[in-house]
């Protein structure tokens, strides 16, 4: 798990990385500190299977001494400042680009793939958001921690099953088989996924009207 304040920021890591994997944008403020307990754990769990990134957040001690960062309690080895300013510049940023997703005001996640070697390193094309906190509210989800439990472990499942089979360079992850494996392992209700699904206050994916 990294702490990413800007767009700029998530590029960069991610021209590092070879291999395809999948890419988690977690929107939570510290005012979910449910969420922020959770971050260390989340860290270690992700390993190299997946990286997620906390969007307004910098453990970069010179850029904390910029107003308006402020320190937050979430037990990482360094310590972490947010901003909710760089929160709603990243949020805003990413709206105009992905022109059918808008941020719910509550702790969201949401997924896509990166794209070793290419000029745009992330891609959106297959996107799929999840508002967690209706998720919740809904009996779709537990908790946040069940779900990112799965979710961690649906992409370890997917990166190494492309890896088996071909070049995971070459290889397209299932952005919706992960989140769907993904829910179905931690929703509290037996609801069919499908009916689940089909509520795009909760599930938004790329191709959704």
């Amino acid at each position: 798990m990294f702490a990413a304040c800007t767009y700029e920021e998530i590029e960069a890591r991610e021209r590092l990385i070879d291999n395809k994997e999948i890419v988690v944008l977690l929107f939570a403020k510290p005012s979910d500190t449910a969420v922020l307990q959770e971050f260390e754990y989340i860290h270690y769990n992700s390993a190299k299977y997946c990286s997620v990134y906390a969007i307004g957040y910098t453990d970069d001690f010179t850029k904390a001494n910029i107003p308006p960062f402020r320190k937050v309690d979430c037990h990482m080895k360094n310590d972490w400042y947010y901003s909710a300013k760089a929160f709603v510049d990243f949020k805003e940023k990413l709206q105009n680009r992905i022109k059918s997703w808008r941020y719910s005001g509550e702790t969201e996640i949401l997924v896509l793939q990166n794209n070793p070697g290419a000029r745009q390193i992330l891609d959106f094309k297959n996107y799929v958001s999840i508002d967690v906190n209706k998720g919740i509210k809904e009996g779709y989800l537990d908790s946040f921690q069940r779900f990112m439990e799965s979710l961690i472990r649906s992409s370890k499942k997917e990166v190494t099953a492309k890896g088996a089979i071909n070049d995971i360079r070459k290889s397209k992850i299932s952005i919706k088989g992960v989140l769907t494996i993904a829910i179905d392992e931690c929703k509290e209700v037996p609801t069919p996924i499908k009916k689940i699904l089909k509520d795009r206050l909760f599930y938004r994916c790329s191709n959704s009207k």
